[in-house]
């Protein structure tokens, strides 16, 4: 499949909305008509019998106004002018037209209520944004019958209230700081609250989420698991939620059943990016050298036939963090070596300065290689043909606004790296797929807020299920050794559930490393073998009940015994570290998420699984391994 992507069309929507702005113009044209056509037939009948000048114009309005409440003024028998004739039925045609559209009106949105009350897959979505809109129009098109129901505090027009209606949604105007709580209640029971699937808090503005998520929160008592996504880019707005709901989950148990997730465009634009056929083409790519490795590997010869990740990025802008704090996650491949990334772009090294003074953390989680662009036309040139001598290249990011510029540099690029994957940024409405090369596989484009806004990117179901998997894995694993159940995930830490995230979303790599070594087994035999392995590991925490020391010593000959399993461990605590650094963690000998330091942040895998044992558990890392090939059912 190629790794081209298309921006989502609009033409089908813009011909439903010309449709409909032609239909109001007609319905205001024949109203028109029909008042003064009415006005003139009986202005010229009321005429010749009305001499006051005041009972003629109130006789002749208040005869308008009958013709429309299906009373004709005028007796069948007396003559009256064409013009009556035609406003005389007009007229009671438009309001049956008005009152049977209100009441089918009423009928849909109440059949709505019904269904999306009883579905098992109902959707409340919280603010009709433009990002709102978008997800309600992409999850209609998904394959999951989902039932959406739309609440709002802004304004919506009975035409935008139609379309939705007519689409299966319910529509609600609620503004919840001025409705009493008679209202809410009434509110929450039509849309049977208690029992949704999913929550969207689609504000523009954090704080307005913040103070729509609040109250809700603190006025239902979930009956089954619920998440909640709220759109939140700022951290502190974040640390609101996440301490509001701790709270509330104190005065309220079934609140406990709340998984919330925050989401922003930026880091949802980024996973999907990442997420990509095009970067797991070059995630492929850059470990077949693990074929035919043989069956007498080691850890060490594992690393070595691996190549690093190499990632081009082409135009430093707002994206570029979050981009860099997902290539440390979910590239890291290698052991010795931090994902290399040579960023180009004019002014490059003061961009850098300023992005690295709030994520310093990334200068020990990727290898930066910074390339400034000057006046000199050649500086590009240079530039490509230094990273050409120097290494393979894995991925190019075209990340400037200015899509001329973006496919200028595509045409110089195609030059030294015509088989490198590329990922193209385009904030344009214009399609490129008329001026990028036919048939390539190796490209993909982004830009539009739609592509992002879908159910595989923004509910995620997969990698959460994945997440939790290996958080129940973590408590079984502590729960053998004495520290305690730990705890289940929706009462775990924001930083603590990314964590978890992040563990997931690294399974690809992973997984195409065991895939390679293996390659002479099925998936089934694969995992067939770790099942084993879990097993015997499983085993070996019932040592630690009995001598911690014995199990220590069991435990690093287990590795011992399974290079595989040992390799993926300590490239599991890289990816753990390098994500936490990307996080701006820093070293510290005590945990603290607010002051943002670890004791497990130490990149020598010998002292974590020697002196600091006992303090950072390498057991844990291991258990990641036992999450691979886990099949959502």
């Amino acid at each position: 499949m190629p790794c081209f992507y298309r921006l989502n069309s609009k033409k089908g929507g813009s011909m439903r909305e010309n449709k409909t702005y032609y239909k109001k113009k007609i319905y205001l044209v024949i109203l028109i008509m029909t008042i003064l056509f009415g006005f003139q037939g009986m202005y010229e009948y009321y005429s010749a019998k009305i001499d006051d000048p005041f009972q003629l114009i109130s006789a002749v309005l208040y005869g308008i106004i009958k013709l429309f409440l299906f009373a004709p003024p005028i007796s069948p028998s007396d003559k009256t002018n064409v013009f009556y004739e035609i406003a005389k039925w007009t007229a009671p045609i438009l309001t049956s037209t008005f009152v049977f559209t209100k009441i089918s009106n009423t009928l849909l949105h109440m059949k709505n209520i019904v269904l999306n009350k009883i579905s098992g897959n109902h959707i409340l979505v919280f603010e009709n944004s433009i990002m709102g809109e978008t997800l309600i129009n992409n999850l209609i098109d998904e394959k999951t019958s989902y039932k959406i129901s739309l609440i709002s505090k802004n304004f919506i027009d009975d035409n935008m209230k139609n379309k939705y209606e007519k689409k299966g949604i319910d529509v609600y105007q609620t503004d919840f700081e001025n409705s009493d709580r008679n209202e809410i209640r009434e509110l929450f029971a039509a849309l049977n609250i208690n029992k949704a699937k999913y929550m969207f808090f689609c504000a523009d503005a954090d704080l307005e989420n913040y103070a729509l998520y609040t109250n809700v929160i603190k006025r239902i008592k979930p009956q089954r698991h619920i998440i909640c996504y709220v759109k939140c880019e700022s951290k502190t707005v974040s640390s609101y939620i996440e301490d509001m709901i701790a709270q509330e989950r104190k005065k309220e148990e079934s609140l406990k059943k709340i998984d919330t997730v925050h989401f922003d465009e930026r880091d949802l634009t980024v996973r999907m990016l990442i997420s990509d056929k095009c970067v797991s083409k070059s995630i492929s790519s850059n470990v077949e050298g693990l074929l035919g490795i043989g069956n007498t590997v080691t850890p060490e010869l594992i690393d070595e036939n691996i190549k690093r990740m190499h990632v081009l990025i082409i135009g430093i802008n707002e994206l570029t963090s979050t981009l860099l704090k997902f290539i440390s996650n979910d590239m890291t491949m290698t052991l010795k070596e931090n994902v290399k990334v040579s960023i180009i772009d004019r002014d490059a090294d003061r961009k850098m300065k300023e992005l690295l003074v709030d994520n310093g953390g990334l200068n020990n989680s990727l290898d930066i290689q910074i390339m400034s662009l000057s006046s000199e036309r050649n500086m590009m040139y240079d530039h490509l043909r230094s990273i050409k001598n120097e290494a393979d290249l894995s991925l190019i990011f075209l990340m400037n606004e200015d899509v001329v510029k973006s496919l200028k540099n595509l045409k110089l690029l195609n030059r030294y790296f015509e088989g490198v994957p590329k990922i193209i940024r385009n904030v344009s409405n214009i399609d490129l797929s008329y001026v990028l090369p036919k048939n390539n596989d190796n490209i993909k484009i982004f830009g539009d807020v739609s592509q992002i806004m879908t159910e595989d990117v923004m509910i995620r179901a997969s990698l959460d299920k994945r997440a939790k998997q290996f958080n129940d894995s973590y408590n079984i694993s502590s729960a053998a050794a004495g520290m305690g159940e730990g705890q289940k995930w929706n009462e775990l830490s924001y930083v603590k559930k990314t964590s978890s995230r992040l563990s997931a979303a690294h399974d690809r790599i992973k997984e195409e490393i065991v895939r390679k070594i293996f390659s002479d087994k099925s998936e089934d035999e694969i995992k067939a073998y770790l099942n084993l392995k879990f097993e015997e590991f499983s085993a070996l925490q019932e040592i630690r009940k009995v001598d911690n020391e014995e199990f220590k010593k069991k435990f690093c000959e287990y590795l011992k015994n399974a290079p595989v399993l040992d390799f993926l461990s300590r490239l599991e605590h890289k990816r753990w570290c390098n994500s936490y650094y990307a996080m701006n963690f820093k070293y510290g000998e005590k945990k603290d998420e607010n002051l943002k330091t670890h004791p497990c942040l130490i990149d020598d895998w010998k002292i974590i699984i020697g002196e600091k044992f006992d303090t950072c558990h390498p057991e844990y890392d291991l258990l990641s391994v036992f999450t691979l090939f886990q099949r959502e059912e």
